[in-house]
């Protein structure tokens, strides 16, 4: 399979759990939860992101353009903005920016600061302002976004080269991670390369894929993954 057919986003593309969402953002999973759902202490409002798969509370899925929202929302926090801001922000920008999904909007990479000083002045929020006026800030949130891919006809995300040589793309293996080449699960490669003594020449021809291929998606489901391989 290659990563050479056209980018699209998927309508409610992908299926993520919390703790793949977690994961993957490299965020608490007790944080992306509360952005999903609202906090269940009463302190909190309800939540920051609503999902675009609805289920009920015992069957959680988020989609690939859940993720992307919680990702980049998750830099903004990282550098120093309130969640009120963010939460401010957030609700702002789905109107200016006419979608339910704008932080991943490629304006954010594109034009990220002028974006983000509109909202501050619309929000009249002099932290927001101030923080976003940091050239440190939109460093920090560039190189976050630099591995996401935007489609052309949305303008939205449509894939995330998440890893070296490892990519999620709604529309290859439902959203799961693969190495970007041949569109092979990682988790899948990781596992057979642990079973036949960790050789990643065998498990390359194997699967028509290259050594580096392997390694990397051995590399990816040491840090990221979360079932264990054999």
């Amino acid at each position: 399979m290659s990563q050479t057919r056209p980018c699209q986003n998927l309508l409610y593309g992908g299926a993520y759990s919390v703790a793949e969402v977690a994961r993957y953002t490299n965020l608490n999973a007790s944080r992306v939860r509360s952005w999903f759902r609202g906090r269940s202490d009463g302190l909190g409002k309800g939540p920051l992101i609503q999902r675009d798969h609805p289920g009920n509370s015992s069957v959680f899925i988020a989609s690939f353009l859940d993720m992307i929202d919680v990702l980049v929302a998750g830099q903004f926090r990282a550098q120093g903005v309130k969640m009120s801001s963010v939460r401010a922000a957030y609700a702002l920008l789905r109107e200016h920016l006419d979608t339910q999904h704008p932080f991943c909007h490629n304006s954010l990479y594109t034009d990220g600061k002028r974006i983000f000083l509109y909202a501050a002045g619309e929000l009249a929020d002099a932290t927001l302002h101030e923080v976003v006026s940091r050239q440190q800030f939109f460093t920090h949130v560039r190189d976050s976004l630099t591995r996401v891919v935007y489609s052309d006809q949305t303008s939205l995300a449509c894939k995330w080269n998440i890893s070296d040589g490892v990519m999620i793309d709604p529309g290859i293996c439902s959203g799961k991670p693969v190495v970007r080449e041949t569109g092979v699960s990682t988790y899948v490669l990781a596992n057979q390369y642990r079973a036949n003594n960790r050789d990643a020449a065998f498990v390359a021809d194997l699967f028509r894929t290259t050594e580096t291929d392997v390694l990397n998606a051995v590399d990816f489901e040491h840090r990221f993954g979360g079932r264990r391989a054999a």
